[in-house]
């Protein structure tokens, strides 16, 4: 299935809407839990804790059948409207293949997470055709005012969650399409599974962490000889943090991208866009329409993730 093609949109939160909230990868500090669930309350918001929250496995937020039935105890009930992921880490794609895909295909909860979890957001949009949201988890305590704005904004499908991002002009050029992507890391792991990431006709957008240059290098070669950079109408970079190398300090991560990335895609390229592993990551709609305009240096979201709030 194409990143368009017969896309859904659930429901626009409301006051009083429900928020699931689970940690499907890895676990989260109890105090940054329940800063998450007040900040979501605080908004107007009903917050309702999967049953395995609070679990911890070491690197995993419970045992893969306890991660696997909250998620898809939220993704099945139709009061919750929204559910968001406590945090990224690793472990969600253990558990993707314990999701039925009717479930994915009928399920209108409104998903925000971004990290780890962008596989469930591709399995949603590749499985269930379901625009989802790559956006701030309850792990991030020190997010930006305006970032958080904007993923309310998002949500309650207002205005505002629309507005240009800026960044730095990489290649010219403009282009229209589904935004489609998420962390670099992840995008490259989902190359032959179920939820592979389908680029033509999109503008891929991807940002990373903790990442030495060579291997953001090799994660764009990856995906460059799988066809997914030239398939795509244009790339939009978020941000790399941490990501240079002591032992190489001449090369850059933004070298790589001039490199690798830029001779690979036939559309524009912008870097430095705010999402990504900052205070200031600002929510994207995934597989809902946008424009890159490489010139200007640009994104643009064309449309909502949910459907029209009016």
């Amino acid at each position: 299935m194409s990143a368009r093609e017969g896309l859904r949109k659930p429901r626009p939160l409301r006051d009083g809407s429900l928020v699931g909230v689970c940690a499907p990868a890895s676990p989260l500090a109890p105090e940054k839990i329940e800063a998450g669930i007040a900040w979501w309350e605080s908004h107007g918001f009903r917050v309702r804790c999967a049953p395995h929250l609070r679990e911890r496995r070491g690197y995993l937020a419970g045992d893969d059948a306890a991660r696997a039935d909250d998620l898809r105890a939220l993704l099945g009930d139709p009061e919750v409207a929204c559910i968001v992921s406590a945090r990224g880490g690793y472990g969600i794609s253990r558990i993707l293949r314990d999701l039925e895909p009717a479930l994915l295909r009928e399920t209108r909860a409104l998903f925000v997470g971004y990290s780890d979890t962008t596989a469930l957001s591709l399995a949603l949009l590749q499985q269930g055709a379901l625009a989802s949201v790559h956006g701030p988890m309850l792990e991030r305590d020190d997010l930006s005012v305006a970032a958080g704005e904007r993923l309310l904004a998002l949500v309650r499908g207002e205005p505002a969650g629309l507005e240009p991002l800026a960044g730095q002009s990489l290649a010219s050029g403009a282009a229209r399409g589904p935004l489609v992507g998420g962390n670099l890391k992840m995008l490259t792991a989902s190359l032959g599974t179920s939820w592979e990431v389908q680029t033509e006709g999109a503008i891929l957008f991807f940002e990373e962490i903790g990442e030495q240059p060579y291997a953001i290098d090799r994660a764009l070669v990856q995906l460059r000889d799988a066809g997914k950079l030239a398939a795509a109408a244009g790339v939009a970079v978020g941000q790399l943090v941490d990501c240079s190398s002591e032992r190489y300090p001449e090369t850059s991560a933004c070298d790589v991208l001039r490199d690798v990335l830029v001779p690979a895609v036939n559309g524009p390229v912008v870097a430095g866009l705010p999402f990504g592993h900052v205070p200031d990551n600002r929510a994207l709609g995934v597989g809902a329409r946008a424009q890159l305009d490489g010139a200007a240096g640009t994104l643009a979201p064309l449309e909502g993730v949910v459907e029209d709030a009016s």
